[in-house]
Protein backbone atom coordinates (compact mmCIF):
# COMPACT_ATOMS: atom_id res chain seq x y z
CA UNK A 1 0.00 0.00 0.00
CA UNK A 2 1.07 3.23 -0.42
CA UNK A 3 1.80 6.29 1.95
CA UNK A 4 1.80 9.84 1.87
CA UNK A 5 5.52 11.32 1.84
CA UNK A 6 4.24 12.45 5.80
CA UNK A 7 4.33 8.71 6.88
CA UNK A 8 8.24 8.62 5.52
CA UNK A 9 9.88 9.50 8.47
CA UNK A 10 7.30 7.41 10.24
CA UNK A 11 8.08 4.26 9.09
CA UNK A 12 11.98 4.48 8.93
CA UNK A 13 12.08 5.37 12.55
CA UNK A 14 9.55 2.48 13.55
CA UNK A 15 10.93 -0.13 10.75
CA UNK A 16 14.95 0.43 12.44
CA UNK A 17 15.43 1.55 16.63
CA UNK A 18 12.61 1.77 17.89
CA UNK A 19 11.44 -2.03 17.78
CA UNK A 20 14.68 -2.55 19.68
CA UNK A 21 13.68 0.06 22.58
CA UNK A 22 10.08 -0.12 22.73
CA UNK A 23 9.80 -3.55 24.59
CA UNK A 24 11.97 -1.31 27.19
CA UNK A 25 9.84 1.56 27.09
CA UNK A 26 6.96 -0.05 28.05
CA UNK A 27 8.26 -2.57 30.40
CA UNK A 28 7.23 -0.57 33.24
CA UNK A 29 4.06 -0.02 31.78
CA UNK A 30 2.80 -3.42 31.40
CA UNK A 31 -0.13 -3.34 33.95
CA UNK A 32 -1.43 0.19 34.03
CA UNK A 33 -1.71 -0.18 30.34
CA UNK A 34 -3.75 -3.39 31.19
CA UNK A 35 -5.91 -2.33 33.63
CA UNK A 36 -6.65 0.68 31.13
CA UNK A 37 -7.88 -2.29 28.34
CA UNK A 38 -9.49 -4.05 31.05
CA UNK A 39 -12.22 -1.11 31.46
CA UNK A 40 -13.52 -2.16 28.04
CA UNK A 41 -16.41 -4.32 28.64
CA UNK A 42 -15.60 -7.31 25.82
CA UNK A 43 -18.09 -9.58 24.45
CA UNK A 44 -17.19 -12.92 23.03
CA UNK A 45 -17.06 -12.40 19.31
CA UNK A 46 -16.42 -8.48 19.36
CA UNK A 47 -14.33 -7.24 16.57
CA UNK A 48 -11.13 -5.05 17.77
CA UNK A 49 -9.20 -2.56 15.79
CA UNK A 50 -5.78 -1.66 17.18
CA UNK A 51 -4.72 1.22 15.11
CA UNK A 52 -1.38 1.42 15.28
CA UNK A 53 -0.64 -1.87 16.74
CA UNK A 54 3.01 -1.75 16.47
CA UNK A 55 4.45 -5.28 17.77
CA UNK A 56 1.51 -6.33 19.11
CA UNK A 57 2.26 -5.34 23.15
CA UNK A 58 -2.18 -4.83 23.61
CA UNK A 59 -2.66 -8.42 22.14
CA UNK A 60 -1.77 -10.47 25.03
CA UNK A 61 -4.02 -7.84 27.11
CA UNK A 62 -7.40 -9.15 25.18
CA UNK A 63 -9.58 -11.85 25.98
CA UNK A 64 -9.36 -14.64 23.57
CA UNK A 65 -12.90 -15.09 21.82
CA UNK A 66 -12.60 -11.82 19.97
CA UNK A 67 -11.50 -11.02 16.70
CA UNK A 68 -9.03 -8.53 16.19
CA UNK A 69 -7.61 -6.28 13.41
CA UNK A 70 -4.39 -4.48 13.98
CA UNK A 71 -3.00 -2.26 11.47
CA UNK A 72 0.24 -0.07 11.45
CA UNK A 73 2.62 1.57 8.72
CA UNK A 74 5.70 -0.08 10.07
CA UNK A 75 6.54 -3.73 8.29
CA UNK A 76 9.26 -4.32 11.16
CA UNK A 77 6.64 -3.72 14.04
CA UNK A 78 3.76 -6.03 12.71
CA UNK A 79 6.35 -8.46 11.83
CA UNK A 80 7.36 -9.38 14.87
CA UNK A 81 3.72 -9.04 16.29
CA UNK A 82 3.32 -11.62 13.75
CA UNK A 83 6.05 -13.53 15.21
CA UNK A 84 4.72 -13.21 19.02
CA UNK A 85 1.76 -14.53 17.76
CA UNK A 86 2.59 -17.85 16.38
CA UNK A 87 4.34 -18.14 19.56
CA UNK A 88 1.63 -17.44 22.21
CA UNK A 89 -1.05 -16.86 20.20
CA UNK A 90 -2.98 -19.82 21.76
CA UNK A 91 -5.63 -19.40 19.07
CA UNK A 92 -6.77 -16.07 19.20
CA UNK A 93 -8.32 -14.62 15.65
CA UNK A 94 -5.96 -12.04 15.00
CA UNK A 95 -5.04 -10.58 11.64
CA UNK A 96 -2.75 -7.83 10.99
CA UNK A 97 -2.34 -5.36 7.66
CA UNK A 98 -0.03 -2.79 6.67
CA UNK A 99 -2.11 0.57 6.53
CA UNK A 100 -2.33 4.13 7.25
CA UNK A 101 -4.43 5.05 10.16
CA UNK A 102 -5.37 8.39 8.88
CA UNK A 103 -7.02 6.06 5.97
CA UNK A 104 -8.35 2.71 7.51
CA UNK A 105 -9.62 0.26 4.78
CA UNK A 106 -12.60 -0.68 6.11
CA UNK A 107 -16.29 0.36 5.72
CA UNK A 108 -18.00 2.68 8.91
CA UNK A 109 -19.52 0.69 11.83
CA UNK A 110 -17.26 -2.40 11.37
CA UNK A 111 -16.37 -2.82 15.22
CA UNK A 112 -17.12 -3.34 18.41
CA UNK A 113 -14.16 -1.48 20.07
CA UNK A 114 -10.75 -0.06 19.41
CA UNK A 115 -7.28 0.27 21.33
CA UNK A 116 -5.42 3.38 20.88
CA UNK A 117 -2.53 2.16 22.83
CA UNK A 118 0.11 5.55 22.93
CA UNK A 119 -1.01 5.77 18.90
CA UNK A 120 -2.18 9.96 18.84
CA UNK A 121 0.93 11.21 20.24
CA UNK A 122 2.76 9.60 17.50
CA UNK A 123 0.83 9.85 14.32
CA UNK A 124 0.47 12.79 12.03
CA UNK A 125 -2.75 13.88 12.41
CA UNK A 126 -4.33 12.80 15.74
CA UNK A 127 -7.85 14.31 15.08
CA UNK A 128 -8.15 12.88 11.28
CA UNK A 129 -6.50 9.48 12.85
CA UNK A 130 -9.35 9.47 15.57
CA UNK A 131 -12.53 10.12 13.19
CA UNK A 132 -11.28 7.26 11.13
CA UNK A 133 -11.27 4.96 13.69
CA UNK A 134 -15.02 6.61 15.45
CA UNK A 135 -16.16 6.12 11.70
CA UNK A 136 -15.16 2.64 11.41
CA UNK A 137 -16.46 1.50 15.36
CA UNK A 138 -20.52 0.47 15.51
CA UNK A 139 -22.73 3.22 17.34
CA UNK A 140 -22.56 2.37 20.85
CA UNK A 141 -19.14 0.85 20.89
CA UNK A 142 -16.45 1.60 22.84
CA UNK A 143 -12.71 3.79 22.29
CA UNK A 144 -10.02 2.85 24.60
CA UNK A 145 -6.94 5.74 24.20
CA UNK A 146 -4.04 5.08 26.66
CA UNK A 147 -1.83 7.92 26.16
CA UNK A 148 -0.08 11.06 27.45
CA UNK A 149 -2.73 13.60 26.42
CA UNK A 150 -3.15 17.10 27.97
CA UNK A 151 -6.57 17.73 29.63
CA UNK A 152 -6.96 21.34 29.40
CA UNK A 153 -9.05 24.54 29.85
CA UNK A 154 -9.68 26.91 26.76
CA UNK A 155 -6.87 29.06 27.22
CA UNK A 156 -4.08 26.60 27.84
CA UNK A 157 -5.58 24.28 25.08
CA UNK A 158 -5.38 27.34 23.00
CA UNK A 159 -1.52 27.85 23.66
CA UNK A 160 -1.10 24.17 23.40
CA UNK A 161 -2.58 23.68 20.06
CA UNK A 162 -0.56 26.05 18.19
CA UNK A 163 2.47 24.54 19.36
CA UNK A 164 1.44 21.27 18.64
CA UNK A 165 0.95 22.37 14.87
CA UNK A 166 4.82 22.81 15.03
CA UNK A 167 5.52 19.75 16.95
CA UNK A 168 3.26 17.16 14.75
CA UNK A 169 5.36 17.44 12.27
CA UNK A 170 7.91 16.18 14.19
CA UNK A 171 8.37 12.11 15.53
CA UNK A 172 5.28 12.50 17.67
CA UNK A 173 4.17 15.55 20.44
CA UNK A 174 3.16 14.66 24.33
CA UNK A 175 1.63 18.11 24.68
CA UNK A 176 -1.11 17.32 22.20
CA UNK A 177 -4.73 18.37 24.26
CA UNK A 178 -7.35 14.94 24.51
CA UNK A 179 -10.01 17.37 24.14
CA UNK A 180 -9.23 18.88 20.95
CA UNK A 181 -8.44 15.17 19.75
CA UNK A 182 -11.93 14.17 19.98
CA UNK A 183 -13.82 17.81 19.44
CA UNK A 184 -16.88 17.40 17.33
CA UNK A 185 -17.11 13.53 17.17
CA UNK A 186 -20.37 11.32 18.07
CA UNK A 187 -18.33 10.24 21.47
CA UNK A 188 -18.50 10.67 24.80
CA UNK A 189 -16.47 9.79 27.95
CA UNK A 190 -17.48 7.02 29.98
CA UNK A 191 -14.46 7.03 32.59
CA UNK A 192 -11.36 7.75 33.09
CA UNK A 193 -8.57 6.37 35.00
CA UNK A 194 -4.37 7.48 35.82
CA UNK A 195 -2.07 5.31 33.49
CA UNK A 196 0.70 5.57 35.26
CA UNK A 197 2.30 6.35 39.00
CA UNK A 198 2.41 9.73 38.22
CA UNK A 199 -0.79 10.47 36.35
CA UNK A 200 1.09 11.74 32.97
CA UNK A 201 -0.32 8.90 31.03
CA UNK A 202 -4.30 8.68 31.31
CA UNK A 203 -6.51 5.99 30.07
CA UNK A 204 -9.86 6.81 28.85
CA UNK A 205 -12.87 4.58 28.07
CA UNK A 206 -14.83 6.55 25.31
CA UNK A 207 -18.84 5.32 23.61
CA UNK A 208 -19.89 6.29 20.10
CA UNK A 209 -22.86 7.86 20.13
CA UNK A 210 -26.27 7.85 17.35
CA UNK A 211 -25.61 11.45 17.55
CA UNK A 212 -23.42 14.26 17.93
Amino acid sequence: MDFDFKNILKQLSFNTFIPFFYPIMMMPLRNWRRQAIQMCSFKPADRVIIPGVGSGYDLACLPHDVVVDGVDISEVMLGIAAAKHRLHGDGQDIRLSIMDAENLDFPANTFDKAILGLFLTCVYDPQKAFAEVVRVIKPNGEILIYDHLLRTNKWTGTIMSHMDTVMKYNFCSVIRPFDDIIKGQPVVVVKEIKGDPLGFIRGFLLQKTTSL
